[in-house]
């Protein structure tokens, strides 16, 4: 077949599509913009809430994990350094004797004043402050119930 048939065949086609694209274009309207905005507004809210739950899901997946990497320290050290005389269950001994600790008392106060020394005087606190007059109001409401008619 030769190019010459070729073009004459594709003509028809080829003006029989301009046609139907033509008549589509001029049968189409624009989507009003109260739709064209709510469709926007849709999808910001979309974005909003993806961008919400990935924040709210990074929060989460931290603190987990630094949850995780606080219970995996090592041993807390002893409080109190244990002294050199006294058996630990280390050693093999069983539990340890107790030992006499001497007890810290504080000491007692004391009621006289070093000679010298003025004693402190604090001014007397100040009247209660009068009362005020004031004003009350009284408001009654009375409701009645009634039952719809049928």
């Amino acid at each position: 077949m030769s190019d010459f048939d070729a073009e004459r065949g594709d003509a028809p086609l080829a003006r029989a599509l301009k046609r139907a694209a033509d008549a589509a274009g001029r049968a189409t309207l624009p989507e009003p913009a109260a739709v064209v905005a709510a469709r926007g507004l849709r999808r910001r809210r979309r974005n909003l809430a993806a961008a919400t739950a990935c924040a709210v899901c990074l929060l989460a997946g931290s603190g987990a994990a630094l949850g995780l990497r606080l219970q995996q320290s090592g041993p807390v050290p002893p409080a109190s350094v244990p002294t050199y005389g006294s058996p630990s269950p280390a050693d093999g001994s069983g539990t340890p004797t107790p030992t006499a600790t001497p007890s810290y008392a504080p000491p007692p106060p004391s009621t006289a004043t070093p000679s010298g020394s003025p004693t402190p005087s604090f001014p007397p606190p100040p009247p209660p402050p009068s009362p005020s007059p004031s004003l009350s109001v009284s408001v009654s409401l009375s409701v009645t119930p009634t039952t719809p008619h049928r």
